[in-house]
């Protein structure tokens, strides 16, 4: 294939990515249903331009399925229901899956009563956030989805790893039924994994203001010296205290581990026990159908007609960037690291399965 080159990507269709992805989860024992969701929530991440909860989670993800640390055919029980509220046991399954259930879960329930909450403990990493609060807008509903993860975060004023990177991400119907905003954020400066996709870019330098540091605790803008270091809150003791909020509405409610009583994160064969929050929030119980919508739009608009500052040729909104990115990229395909490319060639093989051919680029 044309990757054999010095281009620093490969480029591919979203279908072959997909496809890919399955054929690799199920050679290791994956049930197809569960493959395709855990493939196209990956793959739709990269569409978004996403790349840090792209397809290269997979590749955590193979080598926690291979070390049996994910308990492959769960889709996870529920523990309790009350009215609006339930809680849900993931029974160490794939993160994508547990989350599915999650969700369908909470539209049941929201339909029904006006919100929803649903929590789950014992699950695994579960992709974007966006892939959850989106299906949810899609349903009418205002979504707020979080979850917390393993420690790699000082809080602030502290030295010591405690928090995950606790992403945090609102997503709201519109009225042709998809999120017109979209906010989807770790708490720290940025992702973990974007630090991971620079590094398969062999990008020797990050930006200053990516936040991270080395492992002496000195702001660092060299990727390998980040790497052995840690990532910092946004806007210091406020990204502490949201990252905190994610941990209470994820591990706190639904009774599973917080912070430090999760493992660091690696892919060997113990389980992560993550844990997840999906609520729903029907906003036709507060105002007329598409009222609601209407004033996001409207709302999305004033802020977009403020004058650009220096530098900016825009005002852009939550979502903007991901959802241009996706209209291009569902054009012109996907591009994957050819170093990260060459890393899945390598479990293709081993695994038996023959990789899609990709273009240079």
């Amino acid at each position: 294939m044309s990757s054999v080159s010095e281009n620093l990507t490969v480029t591919f269709s979203a279908d072959a990515l997909r496809d890919f992805c399955r054929q690799l989860l199920t050679t290791l024992g994956t049930s197809e249903p569960h493959a395709r969701i855990v493939g196209d929530s990956l793959v739709a991440a990269n569409l978004r331009g996403v790349d840090s909860h792209g397809i290269q989670m997979l590749l955590v993800y193979i080598q926690q399925l291979r070390a049996g640390g994910i308990n492959v055919p769960s889709a996870g029980r529920v523990e309790s229901e009350d009215g609006v509220f339930l809680r849900y046991n993931g029974e160490n399954g794939l993160g994508q899956v547990v989350s599915e259930q999650c969700t369908d879960h909470a539209i049941r329930i929201a339909k029904q009563h006006g919100i929803a909450v649903v929590v789950t403990n014992h699950s695994n990493h579960f992709g974007a956030g966006a892939w959850w609060g989106e299906k949810l807008a899609r349903e009418g509903f205002l979504a707020i989805v979080t979850s917390n993860a393993c420690p790699a975060v000082a809080p602030w004023q502290g030295e010591t790893p405690i928090l995950g990177t606790n992403p945090l991400c609102v997503a709201v119907p519109r009225l042709d039924g998809r999120g017109r905003w979209l906010l989807d954020m770790a708490t720290t400066t940025v992702a973990l994994g974007k630090l991971s996709h620079a590094a398969h870019l062999n990008q020797a330098t990050i930006p200053r203001e990516w936040g991270f540091l080395d492992a002496n605790g000195q702001p660092t803008t060299e990727t390998a010296a980040a790497q052995k270091g840690k990532p910092t809150p946004i806007g210091g003791y406020k990204g502490t205290g949201i990252a905190m909020l994610a941990e209470l509405l994820s591990a706190g409610l639904s009774g599973g581990n917080m912070a430090t009583e999760l493992p660091v994160y690696r892919t060997g064969g113990d389980p992560l026990g993550i844990s997840h929050c999906f609520i729903a929030i029907d906003p036709k119980r507060f105002l007329p159908p598409g009222q609601f919508e209407k004033r996001v739009g409207d709302l999305a608009d004033m802020v977009k007609a403020s004058k650009p500052a220096p530098g900016y040729d825009e005002v852009l909104v939550a979502g903007e960037p991901e959802w241009r990115s996706e209209e291009q990229r569902l054009k012109a395909g996907i591009p994957v690291p050819r170093k990260l490319w060459e890393r899945f060639t390598a479990v293709a093989a081993e695994l038996g399965v023959t990789p899609p051919a990709g273009a240079a680029s």
